[in-house]
């Protein structure tokens, strides 16, 4: 391994490492995946519900400083951004451009099985996403059940479950159709919504949620615990290809004196000022024909390095034996 690839493996086991330390020091990344209905119990269901419901839980999960919650409702509008960038209707230096989204640590997800009146006089049925509404108001008592889940999102091992049940006595929210085609809207920026039975028992059950949740003490994730062990083995491969490249044998190249001895090992193989190395006197064994058969290392003692270079070192030698060149130098 030369010393341009060493640098750059060493840079890279740095990033990686401080990565790993910077995510290690903030908070764990959740996504809330848009709620489930059962179409069982809720006539007409429609994923629209699922995603207002979904975006209040968000708003009430960022007020608790527990987790960095990622966006998943809006995924859309963000891949069109980078598609802006793609197509060339933005500028380089500002388009957005993929493989930046943060991954998730945990996930959420929740399945509502009772949403609407006990009288069943609220019609959910109709529901067009992305309308606005027409809302018919009645006197009724809301309920309201979300079972809920919290899980690892790189190992699906489930964390903790909960249910969320709630219920308000008030005025009714319809979400219906009329003929202009507008439907209603589940959210905490719809003021009829909010001000509803149905409202009020939802606003309960997410605050229920976030109080389970809270104070649920979060292991180490799964992506973390990867990431840690990748840096970790990115780290070790750096110190094993260091102390193989330092361990590499080197030779006296020339001697010009017991105070100005050149050997070939300098910082490319992680020498520096001071550092001392074992000095082996080279023994030849020849056949008959003076060709040597072979060659054996005697100990003679060590000899410290000064004015390290990259390839080559200048050594002192304070032992009584006139060093040779073509002497190996070993680190210590």
């Amino acid at each position: 391994m030369n010393f341009l690839k060493f640098a750059a493996l060493s840079a890279a086991v740095f990033l990686s490492t401080s990565r790993a330390a910077s995510e290690e020091n903030a908070l764990p990344s959740l996504i809330v995946a848009p709620f489930g209905g059962d179409t069982t119990h809720i006539a007409y269901w429609q994923p629209a519900l699922g995603s207002g419901l979904a975006e209040m839980l968000i708003t009430e999960l960022g007020k608790i400083n527990k987790f960095q919650v990622l966006e998943t409702t809006q995924l859309e509008t963000l891949k069109d951004e980078i598609r802006l960038g793609e197509d060339g209707r933005v500028s380089a230096s500002d388009k957005v451009d993929k493989g930046g989204f943060a991954a998730a640590d945990f996930m959420f997800t929740a399945k509502v099985t009772s949403f609407g009146a006990k009288d069943s006089k609220i019609n959910l049925g109709g529901f067009v996403p992305g309308n606005l509404g027409n809302l018919g108001l009645r006197q009724s008592l809301s309920n309201v059940r979300i079972d809920w889940r919290l899980v690892d999102a790189a190992t699906r091992k489930i964390l903790k479950t909960g249910t969320a049940a709630s219920e308000h006595k008030g005025v009714g929210f319809d979400v219906g159709v009329n003929i202009g085609g507008r439907g209603g809207v589940i959210g905490f920026d719809n003021k009829e919504f909010m001000d509803s039975a149905l409202g009020k028992a939802t606003v309960k059950a997410m605050a229920s949620i976030v109080s389970d949740i809270g104070p649920f003490p979060l292991p180490e994730s799964g992506r973390k615990k990867q990431k840690l062990a990748q840096a970790g083995q990115q780290q070790a491969a750096a110190t094993a290809a260091a102390d193989a490249l330092r361990k590499t044998p080197g030779k006296v190249l020339a001697v010009a004196g017991k105070q100005a001895i050149i050997v070939s090992l300098g910082s490319k193989q992680g020498f520096k000022d001071g550092d001392k190395v074992n000095l082996f006197e080279a023994v030849e064994i020849k056949d008959d024909k003076g060709v040597v058969v072979f060659t054996e290392e005697k100990l003679v003692g060590e000899i410290s390095l000064s004015s390290v270079q990259e390839e080559r070192s200048k050594a002192s030698y304070a032992g009584d034996r006139d060093v040779k060149a073509g002497w190996v130098v070993k680190a210590k």
